[in-house]
């Protein structure tokens, strides 16, 4: 008799324990503030941000009228864009992280939580065009050479300061390989090869006679291998960015580089566009009042 009391006394603690949650996903994209939309998990209203990680049980609604928001479920391989008309949306049981991605889903929630660091930390650009003479962060911030993997691919610059119209070279060694002038601070290049092992240089002209030159290195990709995203079942803008996320907290920032490189094309991703503004404008050693040259 004692023993079944102390059984069914076992069974009714585990009734009041409560379960534990499980993670679906997270918010992927959307547009407008983060106020045309409201994440409910149970009596508790969640803030609504990209990255933001959502579990099974949630409900998520789209305000009327307003843009679609995007969710991420079943650990990034299931997309789904939740609209006013099928809103409140519920997480159901089935849009879980499988088991086959735990890994893969502990590695990209830690990048979430460096993606917010990493955001949250930019300066007012504005600040930075006013700035007199000309500067490159990509290329400015690091100490020591500016890593960029190997490869043929265009090149994504971007700079401050100066008066426009601005010229932009780059070269190896003696060779020339970029002339090219340009009306706004920011340039996209044709496909050129990037030979590991090589440096190159840039050199940015403004009309007023101002000019910046600074170098950076080329590496093999196997320098940057991440084995958690080689196989990984994700869209390519979620890979891209995850993956310039882990560069950009690499080191001593030599690898901005390439992470900036990464995100740069992918201007339709939320996400994408605010870790490239990021690493677009941040600098933590100089300023825009620094030495230049």
């Amino acid at each position: 008799m004692k023993k079944v009391c102390i059984s069914l006394a076992l069974l009714g603690w585990l009734w009041t324990v409560p379960a534990v949650a499980q993670d679906a996903g997270w918010i992927n994209h959307f547009e407008g503030t983060s106020e045309n939309y409201l994440l409910k998990r149970g009596d508790e209203t969640v803030p609504v941000a990209l990255f933001t990680v959502v579990q099974v049980g949630d409900e998520i609604s789209v305000k009327e009228k307003q843009p679609a928001i995007e969710l991420s479920l079943r650990g990034g391989t299931q997309s789904v864009k939740v609209t006013d008309e099928n809103s409140p949306f519920l997480i159901k049981p089935d849009s879980q992280v499988p088991a086959s991605l735990d890994k893969l889903w502990a590695w990209t929630t830690l990048r979430f939580g460096e993606w917010r660091k990493l955001v949250s930390e930019v300066p007012d650009a504005s600040e930075q065009n006013q700035c007199a003479s000309l500067f490159m962060p990509l290329l400015d911030n690091v100490t020591g050479y500016a890593r960029l993997v190997a490869g043929k691919r265009p090149l994504h610059l971007q700079w401050y300061g100066g008066e426009a119209p601005y010229g932009v070279l780059m070269k190896q060694g003696r060779k020339y390989l970029l002339t090219k002038t340009s009306p706004t601070p920011t340039i996209e290049t044709e496909a050129l090869s990037f030979k590991a092992g090589k440096s190159y240089r840039v050199m940015v002209f403004d009309s007023t006679g101002q000019s910046f030159k600074r170098g950076f290195l080329v590496i093999n990709s196997s320098r940057v291998s991440v084995p958690e995203l080689e196989e990984a079942p994700l869209p390519n803008n979620v890979r891209k960015t995850l993956l310039a996320i882990w560069l950009a907290v690499q080191g001593n920032g030599n690898l901005n580089f390439e992470a900036y490189q990464q995100v740069a094309p992918l201007t339709d991703y939320k996400p994408a566009g605010l870790l490239k503004k990021a690493l677009g404008v941040t600098q933590e050693a100089q300023n825009c009042r620094g030495i230049r040259g």
